[in-house]
């Protein structure tokens, strides 16, 4: 008479673990850098700054700008840290390779190239 196999595994192993925290990092930098990014961008006027003659900032603030690309930094090296440990562990039938990792990792190379883009028109 054959057994059915028995679950041995405890839990989530120590690369899943890594995985997830891979994935949490990333997703914070990315809306951390999104929230700088509304900082860094220039005032918009409203017919009261004008009427008041209120001076406001009309360029990025560079120094913010420094921020978000080493968020984006962050951002893209956890992504691809992580689709890397997610790729060498994919081994068994019910793994599969984490959406919120590639979405993450796209949107720091999009976010980066857009980055190059406004240093480059500001200098």
């Amino acid at each position: 008479m054959a057994y059915p196999p028995t679950e041995r595994r405890k839990g989530p192993d120590l690369w899943l673990k890594v995985l997830t925290f891979s994935g949490l990092i990333s997703g914070v930098s990315l809306v951390v850098a999104l929230f700088v990014t509304a900082l860094a961008k220039p005032e918009v006027e409203t017919f009261f700054d004008r009427y008041y003659n209120v001076r406001m900032r009309k360029s990025w603030d560079m120094e913010l700008m420094e921020v978000i690309f080493y968020l984006l930094l962050l951002c893209l090296f956890s992504s691809l840290f992580g689709l890397g440990i997610n790729v060498w562990r994919r081994r068994r039938k019910g793994d599969y390779i984490r959406a919120s990792l590639i979405f993450t990792l796209g949107v720091a190379l999009f976010g980066l190239a857009g980055w190059l883009v406004l240093v480059k028109q500001s200098s």
